[in-house]
């Protein structure tokens, strides 16, 4: 009696460790939608840990913060992915801060401006600057140009400078 229970537990034992052993012999999957922004960073830590650990798979997609809070809560994905605060109705939801991001002003090379101030940059984007003399450049038209206005980011200028951004131009 004695022998036959050694034997059952050896057996039980041995199917649980069988089991263990083929789940961890296929691959796993590891789905991240949403945010654009996060995407790539997200992508490459992917990489990484795929490099790791050979039988997992990270599988990102975009398709903007929305989609990655509908998926989480769908569980279409593991992860969401969101570039922003979530929102009083996605409470029920955790946040993990990964990264920030950081937002630039960017003149060309050839143009002889070095400095724009924070006055300088208000008075491009509520539209009372309009020539590079005005910021002690050359005596020629400010053209300038940014992502999509539902870009996301595009609302974060303003919150910045303490301005009504009044001009938009599509890049």
């Amino acid at each position: 009696m004695k022998t036959s229970r050694f034997v059952s537990r050896v057996a039980i034992g041995l199917a649980i460790a069988l089991l263990i052993a083929c789940n961890q012999s296929q691959t796993q999957k590891l789905v991240l939608t949403g945010s654009s922004t996060v995407a790539p960073l997200a992508a490459e830590i992917g990489k990484q840990y795929e490099r790791e650990h050979p039988n997992v798979r990270i599988d990102v997609q975009t398709g903007g913060s929305s989609r990655g809070i509908a998926d989480a809560r769908q569980k279409v994905a593991d992860i969401g992915m969101v570039s922003r605060a979530l929102k009083p109705e996605e409470k029920d939801l955790m946040a993990f801060t990964i990264a920030w991001d950081g937002i630039s002003i960017i003149i060309h090379q050839e143009n002889p401006v070095t400095e724009l101030k924070r006055e300088d940059i208000i008075g491009i984007y509520t539209d009372k600057i309009n020539n590079w003399k005005e910021v002690n450049g050359r005596d020629a038209p400010l053209l300038w140009s940014t992502k999509r206005r539902g870009d996301r980011r595009w609302s974060y200028l303003p919150n910045i400078i303490n301005c009504q951004l009044l001009r938009f131009r599509q890049m």
